[in-house]
């Protein structure tokens, strides 16, 4: 197998959280990389289910973000709102 050298950018956060979980299995982040796409190839498409937001999800992320979504003291409050 051929390797060549390739420059691409990534988020800083994400790449070190994911270098850190390849770490784990003695792998580097080239390593790392390499699988996803071999996977990508054996799939014919990403190894992973991706789905688009509905509405309802984004307006729950949204009311999330803004920390304006319904609050509750226990669990069974919790429930008892999604009964209502």
């Amino acid at each position: 197998m051929s390797r060549m050298s390739t420059s691409i950018r990534v988020d800083r956060e994400a790449k070190e959280k994911a270098n850190s979980v390849f770490k784990q299995y003695g792998l580097s982040l080239s390593d790392g990389i390499n699988i996803f796409l071999h996977q990508v190839v054996l799939n014919n498409g990403f190894p992973f289910e991706i789905k688009i937001p509905t509405e309802e999800t984004l307006k729950a992320l949204d009311e999330l973000e803004r920390k304006d979504g319904e609050t509750f003291n226990s669990v069974d409050e919790l429930f008892g709102s999604l009964e209502d």
